[in-house]
């Protein structure tokens, strides 16, 4: 039976189980991944295929512990081959926010000056982290309220804390954008990629969180990381 795409999209989320509000109350999968991908086959063929484009950027798995503008290349060309606004913007905020991040882990580092060279594409950003270098918040605290908390968490080498920290950060993210989008592509979207964040919530090993952060605070960043 074929339904118009309303409809359609309409049975597939109306057919998931809601996610909780707050990312820490969910203790286990609501559906696994083989179940999730049969509600999926209702995706219209181009829609499925941008879905596809944003879990191979987005999934925690999938995310790399350094970033450079080759990197950052790779990624705005996917950004281009993508037709829906809404995806284009997700991912854009996910790749600003591992900027930060970036910055904040090179400077507790060591290193005393800001980066000389820039991604190009993140004009804005590179000029804030230059300009306000040996300022704890990097001057963003207004435009990015969770910097304060991570730089400390940061600081104080509590990196299961971050980690967990930056799973809500997102989770919070994704729950602001899914206002206003409930039985549309986007809300599918949005569920997807919740869904991630909660499969590596309730599979979360202590001890490899734990190596895989020491192991990154180790990297000479100034090699691997433009900023």
């Amino acid at each position: 039976m074929s339904y118009p795409n309303n409809c359609k999209y309409t049975l597939l989320v109306t057919s998931l189980p809601a996610h909780k509000t707050v990312l820490f109350d969910e203790q286990q999968m609501p559906l696994s991944r083989i179940q999730l991908n049969k509600r999926l086959k209702l995706l219209e063929k181009s829609d499925a295929a941008d879905l596809l484009k944003i879990e191979q950027l987005l999934h925690w798995s999938q995310m790399k512990e350094d970033i450079n503008q080759a990197f950052v290349n790779e990624t705005i060309a996917s950004i281009n081959s993508i037709n829906n606004e809404f995806i284009k913007d997700i991912i854009i905020w996910r790749l600003e926010l591992r900027i930060i991040l970036a910055a904040l882990r090179m400077r507790h580092q060591g290193q005393q000056t800001a980066p000389t060279k820039k991604i190009f594409g993140f004009d804005y950003w590179y000029f804030m982290i230059t300009k306000n270098w040996h300022e704890p918040d990097l001057g963003l605290r207004k435009q990015l309220p969770w910097i304060v908390e991570a730089n400390e968490l940061l600081i104080s080498n509590n990196n299961l804390q971050l980690e967990k920290f930056l799973f809500g950060v997102v989770w919070n993210h994704y729950r602001q954008l899914s206002l206003g989008h409930y039985f549309n592509f986007e809300a599918v979207i949005i569920y997807v990629l919740r869904w991630d964040i909660v499969n590596r919530w309730t599979s979360y090993d202590k001890e490899i969180a734990l190596q895989r952060f020491n192991d990154l605070i180790n990297i000479e960043l100034q090699d691997k990381v433009i900023w």
